[in-house]
């Protein structure tokens, strides 16, 4: 940390007005009337965001996924449709887009190179 008086290349109010900007909002998915809806990864702290995007980058085990993200209520009103297993991975990689639709392909660029 610097205490040279610099103009910064960005400050903590640009950093917010960026990060609602970018912010995808949570994925909802919707059962007859009813809606599920998966958490804001914007609204987690930092850690907990990192742990939600990798889990849903995983597409072994997503009924998992879902009762470890979804309210107890959404995730049973899952189970009791009685999705299929690629049900199940359909609903996880769409929902998995949504939130790199405005996150990024987190993880997942080309490595960098100092060629």
């Amino acid at each position: 940390m610097t205490t040279n008086p610099t103009t910064p290349d960005l400050t903590l109010a640009a950093l917010n007005d960026l990060d609602g900007a970018a912010a995808p909002g949570p994925f909802t998915f919707g059962i007859g009337s009813k809606v599920i809806t998966f958490p804001d990864p914007m609204d987690m702290p930092a850690e907990e965001t990192e742990r939600f995007l990798t889990d849903m980058q995983s597409l072994s085990w997503p009924m998992e996924v879902f009762k470890r993200w979804l309210s107890a209520e959404d995730y049973q009103l899952l189970v009791d449709q009685g999705l299929t297993g690629r049900q199940s991975v359909l609903l996880l990689r769409q929902a998995n887009r949504h939130y790199e639709a405005g996150l990024g392909d987190l993880g997942k660029g080309a490595p960098s190179s100092t060629d």
